[in-house]
C-alpha cells in the first residue's frame, strides 16, 4: 500500500464510462469513496483537522453511495455495515466541531475569553484523541475489511434486485437523480416557510443530491446536458453552503451551552441566546438560501 499523506486528502473524480451497467458502478464508486476515506488514515492519527474533515466527508459519501444504490443493495449485510459507518462518524464529529468552535471563539474579541477558549481547546484535544483511537481500533480495521469485501463480492451480488430498466447504470442514475432532485427543488424553493428541522431534512437531502450527482456525471452526456448540470450543480452547492453555515452556527451553539456554567453565563457569553452578530448572520444566511433554493427550483433540468 502506498505511503499516506499526513494531510487531508480530497476525493477523487469518479470516471464511469459510457454502457457501464448498474452493478459495475456501484463497485467502482464503493472502490472510489473507499480509497477517499482510507486515504486520510495517517491525517487523523496525527490530529490533522483537515484530514478529520475529509475521512468524515469520505464516511458521507460512502452512505450517501448506499442511499443512491438502495434498490440494489437490500440486504442485512448492507444495515450492518450502515450503522458501523454511522459509529465511525459519530467518532469524528466531535472533533471537527469543536475545532470550528475554537476558531470561531478566538476570532470574537472581548474580555474574559481565555477560561471559555480553554475549556473548548480541551475538549477538543480529547475529540481528536477519541477519532485517533478510532481508526486505530480493530472495529475500524474489521470495517474496512468488510465494506471492501461488501464492495466486491456482498450478499447482495448474488442476486441483485433491480427493475429491468435500472441495469445498465445511466438509466438508473437518470431515475435515482430524478427522483431526489424533484424533491430538492419543491422543498428549496419555500425555504423561508421551514422551520429548523425541515432545513436540516432539506440540507441532507441536498447533499445526496450532490453526492449522487458527483458519482454519475460522466454518465450525463451532450454538451447541452453537461452545462445544464454544471450550473445546476454549483447552484446546488451555493445551497448547501448556506445550509452548512448555518448548521455550523446551530452546532456550534449547541457546543457553546455545553461548556456554560449552570446560570447560562461564562466569559460574558449568554450561552442560551445566538450573541447579536449571529442574529444578523443567520438572517442573511436564510436570505441567501431563500434566493439561491429559487434559482434551483428553476433550474434547468439536466436529467431528461
Amino acid at each position: 500500500m502506498a505511503l499516506q499523506s499526513t494531510e487531508g486528502a480530497k476525493a477523487e473524480k469518479i470516471l464511469l464510462p459510457r454502457g457501464i451497467a448498474t452493478v459495475d458502478a456501484f463497485r467502482m464508486i464503493g472502490r472510489s469513496v473507499l480509497r477517499h476515506v482510507v486515504g486520510n488514515e495517517a491525517a487523523v492519527r496525527e490530529l490533522n483537522p483537515d484530514g478529520v474533515h475529509q475521512m468524515r466527508i469520505g464516511l458521507r459519501r460512502l452512505r450517501a453511495s448506499i442511499a443512491a444504490f438502495g434498490e440494489l443493495l437490500q440486504d442485512e449485510e448492507t444495515a450492518r455495515l450502515k450503522r458501523e459507518l454511522k459509529w465511525l462518524t459519530s467518532r469524528l464529529g466531535p472533533a471537527r466541531d469543536l475545532h470550528l468552535l475554537e476558531l470561531r471563539i478566538k476570532r470574537q474579541r472581548g474580555a474574559g475569553r481565555a477560561e471559555l477558549v480553554a475549556e473548548i481547546a480541551a475538549r477538543r484535544a480529547r475529540a481528536f484523541v477519541g477519532a485517533k483511537a478510532a481508526v486505530q481500533s480493530l472495529r475500524y480495521r474489521t470495517l474496512l475489511h468488510d465494506v471492501q469485501h461488501w464492495i466486491e463480492a456482498g450478499a447482495w451480488s448474488a442476486r441483485p434486485a433491480l427493475k429491468p430498466a435500472h441495469r445498465q447504470a445511466a438509466e438508473f442514475a437518470a431515475d435515482v437523480v430524478e427522483r431526489r432532485a424533484r424533491r430538492v427543488m419543491r422543498k428549496a424553493e419555500r425555504l423561508l416557510d421551514l422551520d429548523v428541522e425541515k432545513r436540516h431534512r432539506l440540507r441532507i437531502s441536498a447533499k445526496k443530491l450532490y453526492y449522487a450527482i458527483g458519482f454519475f456525471e460522466t454518465l450525463f452526456e451532450g454538451r447541452k446536458t453537461g452545462d445544464r448540470l454544471a450550473a445546476f450543480q454549483s447552484t446546488l452547492k451555493e445551497l448547501l453552503d448556506r445550509l452548512g453555515a448555518l448548521n455550523d452556527l446551530a452546532v456550534q451553539q449547541k457546543l457553546a451551552r455545553s461548556v456554560a456554567a449552570p446560570n447560562g453565563k461564562r466569559a460574558g457569553v449568554d450561552a442560551h441566546e445566538p450573541a447579536p452578530g449571529d442574529r444578523v448572520k443567520i438572517e442573511h444566511l436564510l436570505q441567501s438560501a431563500a434566493s439561491t433554493g429559487a434559482e434551483l427550483a428553476s433550474a434547468k433540468r439536466f436529467w431528461d
